[in-house]
């Protein structure tokens, strides 16, 4: 008969589980650097043949100031592949075998050069240049030429020679809105110049008034320049834009990364609890019912661990779609791990304090009333001067710049309407020479014929009824820029404003955290010592661990919801990435991409593949749906289809 000495049992299992009760979000293969305030985590899925010894399975020791980063799950294994180990320790050179090393700088040059969306963006900003000089070609010379034989044969009579004709000239227009026209042609029905007939002409037409100028000339040429630096702009606001999504995900990752942590020694504690409730109820201390208890509890844990799972990969894949890798390839980060100050020396007291002076959750360690060391920073405020913000902001935002240009464009197509309520009232002048018996570019040989003309036409529309409404709708358009241009200003200073309130807020809400994590800290440990002393039950344990672990995972979350507010605060500012030319001086679609040395050592990560080819991809194949058109049977009666009765 197994006989137990209940109180030195009660007293190493209170132990042992303080001991698995603290730091929930550090994980067994933590190294904590206590100089720098941070700890590194290693990959738990790296296999035992790549790990070195190390002295305690729970345990990992990485040189100082070489950070190691965290590593996604590794795929699944192949079919008769043996089991791998649990957690053991690793080495950093070992780590950098487990997959893609990827610090955040270098996941926002690889989406910069890689991204599927902005590489679309960019094809339109080319666009944009082609515009340009689409508008400027209204300008440019136009060449014509042509060669010509005609002949005619009366019913009974010969052909005869027939007539050759080689015609040529020249047209065009001027940003006054002149027209120039230069024409010459020759015909001979033999080879001889004595057959030779000849013209040359040169006309003039100029507007007086509708189409006149350069301010409606030139409009077309200043609106293509004024889309140019619009699309510029907005290639500029898509590169923010993605800039903000890759530090999002990548936030997303390492708060996911941690929230795991918290749940897997959230699932080791409670098995660390049934295990305890069972010896205890094999000794009589507890029922059946503790017992079934710490079973649930521990099946809820895991339940949660494999929905953080979930959402790390999850997390992994946006990253990866992002920067247009391969999504199974591995990728490691930077993950560093939070220290909520429940695990170390017992004899060490560890408290979460926060200010809201200062705005940061530090970790104070003293002992016997005295401090050990510096105090650990969890989280530490950014405050911001909100008049400067603003002013930034209606400076800087790329959509307010380009709402001002929209106005620009909108001036332009208003002053055209105007222009059009003018009469077609056109100066006219013309010089034409004609010659027979030879060749154009021969002297005079007396038979040359030359003519000048000039004179006025113009053109009166009744009414102008088309012309009004042009211009009536116009002023209307132009009314309507100057609303949006107010709205854009509107909305800016209404998101400064909102996303200062946000992060205000996060930061009230994140001192509150840290004190209820330092609250449910306390509450676990009384309620552990009075269930060693047998006057509370199971319930009252899980329940205090329960908080505990909501309260540090509500701490994480909205760790990670202020970085991503501190991300969107810069695309609320909108300031220049620097990235993009927006003076419009060079080629369109060039981005400025900074891939670290690292990157291009190691190369770039393995792309996403490119869709296989098929034969639907060639409008050519000879696939019937390609090829032939569906026949109806035209004799059979047309079919029309009646809902049932």
């Amino acid at each position: 008969m197994l006989t137990l000495d209940f109180s030195r049992f009660a007293r190493t299992s209170s132990a042992c589980l303080f001991a698995f009760f603290s730091a929930l979000c550090a994980n067994h293969t933590l190294y904590a650097e206590e100089e720098k305030g941070e700890t590194i985590f290693v990959s738990p899925d790296t296999p035992a043949e790549d790990a070195a010894p190390a002295p305690s399975p729970r345990t990992v020791q990485i040189r100082r100031g070489e950070p190691v980063p965290v590593s996604n799950r590794l795929a699944d294994p192949k079919p008769g592949d043996a089991p791998k180990p649990g957690p053991v320790a690793t080495t950093d050179a070992a780590a950098e075998q487990k997959g893609y090393y990827l610090p955040e700088d270098a996941a926002i040059e690889i989406a910069l050069l890689n991204n599927l969306g902005l590489k679309l963006a960019r094809l339109n900003d080319r666009a944009a240049d082609i515009n340009v000089r689409v508008a400027w070609a209204e300008f440019y010379p136009t060449f014509r030429t042509g060669l010509t034989h005609s002949n005619s044969r009366a019913s009974g009579q010969n052909a005869g020679d027939g007539t050759t004709t080689l015609s040529g000239g020249i047209a065009q227009r001027t940003p006054w809105g002149t027209d120039l026209d230069f024409a010459l042609a020759e015909s001979r029905s033999k080879f001889d110049t004595d057959t030779a007939t000849g013209s040359m002409s040169f006309n003039v037409r100029q507007p007086l008034w509708r189409g006149m100028g350069t301010d409606v000339n030139l409009a077309g040429v200043r609106t293509a320049r004024i889309n140019r630096l619009i699309s510029r702009g907005g290639l500029d606001l898509q590169t923010q834009q993605l800039i903000f999504n890759v530090r999002t995900a990548y936030s997303d990752i390492i708060s996911q990364i941690q929230s795991r942590e918290v749940n897997r020694q959230a699932v080791r504690s409670a098995k660390t609890f049934l295990e305890l409730s069972d010896a205890r109820e094999k000794a009589g201390q507890v029922t059946k019912l503790d017992v079934f208890n710490a079973d649930v509890q521990l099946r809820n844990r895991e339940l949660d661990l494999l929905q953080t799972e979930r959402a790390l990969e999850n997390a992994y894949d946006r990253l990866k779609v992002l920067m247009d890798i391969d999504l199974t390839e591995l990728i490691r980060v930077d993950a560093p791990t939070i220290d909520f100050g429940d695990k170390g020396d017992p004899d060490v007291k560890r408290e979460l304090r926060s200010d809201e002076v200062t705005g940061t959750v530090v970790l104070v360690s003293s002992k016997d009333d005295k401090p050990v060391g510096e105090p650990k920073v969890l989280f530490q405020a950014i405050h911001f001067d909100e008049g400067v913000i603003l002013k930034e902001a209606l400076d800087n935002r790329i959509q307010l710049l380009n709402a001002r240009r929209d106005l620009a464009i909108q001036k332009l197509q208003t002053v055209s309407a105007k222009n059009g309520l003018g009469h077609q009232i056109d100066l006219v002048g013309g010089l034409d020479r004609t010659n027979a018996g030879r060749s154009i570019v021969e002297g005079d040989n007396g038979r040359e014929v030359q003519g000048w003309n000039a004179g006025l036409q113009a053109t009166f529309p009744w009414g102008k009824i088309r012309d009004r409404a042009t211009y009536e709708r116009a002023l209307l358009d132009l009314q309507a820029a100057e609303i949006n241009l107010k709205q854009v200003r509107t909305s800016v200073q209404s998101e400064v404003r909102e996303i200062m309130r946000n992060l205000r807020e996060l930061e009230k809400a994140l001192m509150v955290e840290g004190r209820r994590v330092e609250a449910a800290k306390r509450s676990v440990e009384a309620a552990q010592i009075s269930f060693d002393r047998g006057l509370k039950d199971s319930f009252d344990v899980i329940r205090a661990e329960d908080d505990l672990l909501r309260a540090k995972t509500q701490f994480i979350t909205r760790k990670l919801a202020y970085a991503v507010r501190i991300a969107e605060l810069e695309t609320v500012v909108g300031k220049p990435t620097g990235r993009v030319d927006l003076t419009g001086q060079s080629v369109g679609g060039l981005i400025d991409v900074k891939l670290p040395d690292s990157v291009k050592e190691r190369g770039l990560p393995k792309l996403q593949p490119d869709p296989e080819p098929r034969p639907e991809d060639d409008p050519f194949n000879n696939s019937r749906e390609y090829r032939k058109d569906y026949k109806p049977n035209r004799s059979s009666p047309v079919q029309v289809d009646v809902p049932a009765k």
